[in-house]
């Protein structure tokens, strides 16, 4: 049996890592058990990899096109997914919102 080394995406999905802040802060207030702060709902994400059947745009970030490989994100669309101890976090190419692309970019 093969070892996974890697997840690759399919069906116009993208695999990021998204850049999530954790502000956490020690101010001494009770909160219930079930309260979560509200979270931004856009996020910024950097691309791993991208499906072969993504729009020219995005595939553009798979093949270092766009160098930074960020995008933005719909938080709330992304998909965690846990497989043997790892984690991969994977996003419908519909819910990139953007890309970031530095001034000299086309």
């Amino acid at each position: 049996m093969s070892k996974i080394t890697s997840l690759t995406p399919v069906n116009r999905y993208l695999l990021v890592v998204p850049h999530v802040s954790e502000n956490q802060t020690n101010n001494g207030v009770l909160l219930p058990d079930d309260y979560e702060p509200e979270k931004d709902r856009f996020i910024e994400a950097t691309v791993l990899d991208v499906a072969p059947d993504c729009s020219d745009t995005i595939k553009k970030i798979k093949y270092n096109l766009i160098p930074d490989k960020k995008v933005v994100i719909d938080r709330t669309m992304m998909e965690k997914i846990s497989l043997k101890d790892k984690t991969y976090h994977m996003i419908l190419e519909n819910y990139v919102m953007g890309v970031f692309r530095s001034p000299n970019e086309g």
